[in-house]
């Protein structure tokens, strides 16, 4: 059961429900480009952000840059500029050279062994 009004039908209604359906279509698409718009640009802003290696230039992936923004914390040693690479290096580097440092005190240490009052000593 219908009433009379909605049986006959009215002209004048049925186009005016067009065309304000025809406004909201339009305008939620202009909404939904809108949305596009705004997330590109925040994308884009996010990209232009990404931090880069001191060392190589390349970008840090997401991972290494969430590391990278939580090494500020006091207490982390290794350094948030580097990709993971370049820190390899560093630390390899780092290790190497105090090898060398310790190796250079064992020299002279036991230059200073053999110098001329080690032959005074007995032992």
């Amino acid at each position: 059961m219908q009433p009379l009004r909605d049986a006959i039908g009215n002209p004048r209604r049925d186009a005016a429900l067009a065309r304000q359906a025809e406004r909201m279509k339009a305008q939620q698409a202009e909404y939904q480009e809108q949305l596009r718009r705004a997330g590109e640009q925040k994308r884009a802003e996010r990209e232009a952000a990404r931090p880069v290696c001191a060392g190589c230039g390349t970008k840090f992936d997401n991972d290494r840059w969430s590391n990278a923004a939580a090494s500020r914390e006091p207490g982390h040693w290794w350094p948030p500029t580097l990709c993971e690479t370049c820190e390899e290096r560093a630390v390899e580097a780092a290790d190497q050279a105090e090898r060398d440092r310790s190796e250079a005190e064992a020299a002279a240490t036991a230059e200073n062994a053999r110098g001329w009052r080690s032959r005074f000593r007995r032992g």
